[in-house]
């Protein structure tokens, strides 16, 4: 309760609380009603007034809520109602008097109104617009105010007044009880007794909304940050009034106010802005007028980026009882790394399926991101998908997105497991969904002053389900995808890479603007604006399953090496198959190269290493070109399986016929190769494919055996375990594929005599095929040692390939010799292998050296031209010769 003598000094307090929207846009959007009958909104654009139809629109909720609550009529103060011209003046009273009585007249009772017309949080704002009418309009039509606003005021007031529709434990009550109390102060309609007792009643219910609606960590219930500032704005309102008349309760509110601060800074960003998670609309805090409420130099130095106030002591806040984790790499730099966790369910307004969300920024661009708030129209489709599981980095359970609400506030937990000074750890759990539990843990610490976030998922159930598991990429990144992970790039510089490693079969997709079968991938800047982004879903099956992800940002170690990949001039190419897969394909130049193609696959290179093999090679030769990456799980799957699916393979399999059958080759004139793994792979594919050509260096054919010790993750990852049955698993792939060899496929194989593959892969191999592959062992080489003869036997083999040759052939490098004038000619002569050479210009005979072991030979003193040798080779046991050409060499003249 409150005396009248206070009355002066509370409508200093409350009168500026009062909506006003004052300059030249306000001015301008008041001058189109009197001019055009055009209610001008910032928002939602030119609604015509209609002598009162734009109140019948029910589409737009947050439409409605504006125009039902007169909210349109902030433009008018200081503005039209102040106007020099008498004329304006009076017109614009005149019209609000109006506006006011066709409503009254459309909408007399709440039962018989439309939804949105006695809304509970409309009708308070409807109250707060009539008060500061009468508070206009007042020495300028007393009249029209006693006979058209004051009933209206009286009879709002009156309804908010009532318990049975009093929107207890939100801010809509809040709203209404504010409206009660601005109208016991400002207004002179009722008596100073029913005054009194609004007062009384809207203080009494503000104290029990405030001291439910914030945790006991100080944060407001409404799940948003910029909800929490706007409560506290009003708690600061009350401590202000509450002090003003002498009320008991204003101690409470200083010491509210004092407790909501810590999480008020910690949760803004290092651009100045609060993450979008939930419903929050991403302002400027330093324009904000939060400084007045938060009076500390901590909160004036987070949201003014630094520029005044005190750097806060802390970087890290864990707030359990509340459900949010914060962390920051610094305060006042606006590059520096910011992470917001999210595990809170703590009131069901504003609540979004936001529950074990990550938001991730760093380096001044949002990298894991949210899509925000898009409006409370329910109906629209993008409402509903900013609400759901969808557009959050959050777990989707068989397709089907939890509700926004329900009766399980309970099941979302957040637990502090430690706390450092360069980071946490902490775990989330959700188990709103009906047989499935969901964990998170998050732990974020800084190794040489980066920042590395590893994040575990664990999710468990009784039953077989899809599972979905989602990460939102902010508008200003570009992605690489590989198989288990992606790289995102900023004006072309590296900025995140992230990588998966699970215990079961995954698929990576990738979303971006998609609206059916549900929308996906999609950022609002702002309410009712819609901007394509990039969503990544992680797609897997099963009961139970862990998903192990680590995070790395720029400055740190990256998990993937990047090999260029991205930007524009990349030619890279993503098929997306039923495992998507990342190839480039390069097209030949003459007639003769489109007919053909090659496919080359990679051996094994360090984890996180992804690339194409013997480009430079293959680039010698004139022909089409597919280079494939085996970029699954931490170092490669073979091209093949994952966690015992071999849905890769099917993948592989299919981008291979898809791109042949599009240049219009057959089988018969495609080629696979590699070496070592690359060499396995074009084994598996090469034969499953029948193609004509299958050239391979020192391939592990009992895949099992090979990676069991050396590469036990690799084990892992193809066959979901690393027993001896694993192993075994693994080692059966080769041998099963290579007996549905045919004879259409060539297969030639290179090894080294002191290479471990020769007897352990090679030779196991040739004895369980029924056709006989080309082995070429070359002598006092070792696996290690494959690379530079790999290279050069590729190149021969696709020589002859291209010419359609001999099927003879040995690994060679020719090259000029250090004269001018001479050719040197470098040949890698297998075991108990001789060789003889001779030199051709054109067709003439130019000389010729005679059988022997030399694996290198000269020529000198040549006349200008372009020379190549044939190279005929026989065995010292039966005598046979085979022979094949090697390509051109252009010696020039001495002169040139």
């Amino acid at each position: 309760m409150f005396e009248k003598e206070q009355l002066p000094v509370l409508r200093t307090i409350v009168e500026p609380l009062l909506p006003r929207s004052r300059g030249d846009a306000a001015r301008d959007r008041a001058q189109q009603f009197l001019d055009s009958h055009i209610v001008a909104t910032s928002a939602f654009g030119s609604v015509p007034y209609a002598n009162g139809a734009m109140w019948a629109t029910e589409e737009n909720r947050s439409l409605g809520r504006f125009l039902h609550g007169f909210i349109f009529f902030g433009d008018w103060y200081g503005t039209v109602f102040e106007d020099p011209s008498d004329s304006t003046r009076q017109n614009a009273v005149e019209a609000a008097l109006g506006i006011v009585q066709r409503w009254s007249g459309l909408y007399e009772e709440p039962a018989d109104s439309s939804t949105m017309a006695f809304h509970d949080e409309t009708t308070a704002q409807r109250l707060i617009a009539l008060i500061s009418l009468e508070l206009a309009l007042t020495p300028l039509a007393p009249e029209g105010v006693d006979t058209i606003i004051a009933p209206l005021m009286r009879s709002t007031a009156e309804l908010l007044a009532k318990p049975n529709f009093h929107a207890s434990g939100n801010n809509h009550g809040m709203f209404q009880d504010l409206a009660l109390a601005y109208y016991a102060v400002m207004s002179s309609t009722d008596s100073l007794g029913i005054r009194e007792d609004y007062f009384t009643t809207a203080m009494r219910r503000l104290k029990e909304y405030f001291s439910e609606c914030f945790t006991a960590e100080g944060v407001h219930v409404e799940n948003t940050p910029t909800y929490h500032l706007m409560v506290s704005r009003h708690v600061a309102s009350v401590q202000r009034i509450a002090a003003a008349a002498g009320h008991e309760d204003a101690a409470y509110y200083a010491t509210l106010i004092s407790n909501a601060e810590t999480y008020a800074t910690h949760a803004i960003m290092p651009n100045g802005v609060y993450p979008p998670v939930s419903d929050t609309q991403q302002l400027d805090l330093s324009r904000s007028g939060m400084q007045s409420i938060f009076q500390s130099p901590e909160f004036a130095f987070a949201s003014t980026q630094g520029r005044k106030g005190t750097k806060p002591k802390k970087r890290m806040l864990v707030l359990p009882k509340s459900g949010y984790a914060m962390y920051r790499s610094a305060w006042g730099d606006s590059a520096s790394t910011f992470a917001f966790f999210s595990a809170a369910y703590n009131a069901d307004y504003h609540k979004h399926s936001d529950d074990l969300s990550l938001f991730l920024r760093s380096g001044g661009v949002d990298l894991l991101s949210e899509a925000g708030p898009y409006g409370y129209n329910y109906q629209d489709p993008l409402t509903k998908y900013g609400f759901s599981q969808f557009s959050h980095n959050s777990l989707v359970v068989d397709g089907r997105s939890l509700p926004r609400t329900d009766a399980k506030k309970d099941k979302v937990t957040l637990t502090c497991t430690g706390e450092r000074p360069d980071g946490f750890s902490v775990v989330g759990t959700n188990a709103r969904y009906e047989d499935v539990v969901h964990q998170r843990v998050l732990n974020i610490r800084e190794v040489e002053g980066v920042s590395e976030l590893d994040v575990t998922d664990i999710i468990t159930s009784e039953n077989e389900h899809n599972y979905q598991l989602l990460w939102h990429l902010g508008t200003e990144v570009e992605v690489v995808t590989h198989g288990h992970g992606f790289e995102l790039f900023h004006e072309g510089a590296k900025v995140l890479d992230l990588m998966v490693r699970a215990n079961c079969p995954l698929r990576l997709s990738l979303h971006e603007g998609r609206m059916k079968p549900r929308p996906l991938g999609w950022r609002f800047p702002n309410f009712g604006e819609a901007v394509p982004t990039t969503t990544i879903a992680l797609n897997f099956e099963g009961t139970n399953a862990e998903l192990k992800t680590t995070i790395r940002l720029s400055g740190g170690c990256f998990n993937y090496v990047d090999r260029g990949l991205s930007g524009v001039d990349s030619e890279w190419q993503r098929f997306d198959a039923e495992i998507p897969v990342n190839y480039l394909l390069e097209r030949a130049a003459s007639a003769r190269g489109k007919t053909r193609l090659v496919v080359i696959f990679s051996a094994i290179n360090q984890p996180g290493d992804f690339t194409y093999n013997y480009k430079a090679t293959v680039d010698e030769v004139d022909v089409n070109a597919l280079y494939i990456l085996d970029d699954f799980g931490d170092q490669g799957s073979y091209y093949h399986s994952d966690h015992g699916s071999e849905a890769i393979f099917r993948s592989v399999q299919r981008l291979i016929s898809d791109v042949a059958k599009n240049l219009g080759i057959e089988a018969d004139h495609i080629a696979t190769a590699g070496s070592s793994k690359g060499g396995t792979a074009a084994l598996i594919h090469g034969i499953s494919l029948n193609v004509g050509r299958i050239i391979v260096g020192a391939p592990q054919t009992r895949i099992g055996s090979f990676v069991a010790e050396p590469h036990s993750n690799i084990l892992e990852f193809m066959a979901g375990g690393t027993s001896a049955e694993d192993v075994q698993r693994l080692n059966s792939i080769v041998p099963e594929i290579a007996r549905t060899v045919t004879p259409d496929s060539q297969i030639f194989i290179l090894v080294g005599e002191k290479d471990h593959h020769l007897l352990n892969h090679v030779v196991p191999l040739v004895d369980g095929m029924t056709s006989t592959p080309n082995v070429t062992v070359l002598p006092n080489v070792t696996h290690g040692d494959i690379g530079r003869p790999f290279r050069l036997y590729l190149s021969a083999s696709l020589e002859q390939w291209m010419e359609g040759q001999s099927e003879f052939f040995l690994p060679y490098a020719l090259t000029e010799g250090e004269e001018v004038d001479s050719v040197r000619l470098r040949v890698y002569l297998p075991t108990n292998l001789q060789a003889a050479f001779s030199l051709f210009r054109g067709t003439e005979l130019v000389e010729k050296i005679h059988y022997s072991a030399n694996e290198v030979v000269a020529f000198n003193e040549l006349e200008p031209g372009r020379y190549r040798v044939r190279i005929y080779c026989r065995s010292s046991s039966d005598r046979k010769t085979c022979a094949f050409t090697t390509r051109l060499i252009n010696i020039a003249s001495k002169d040139s």
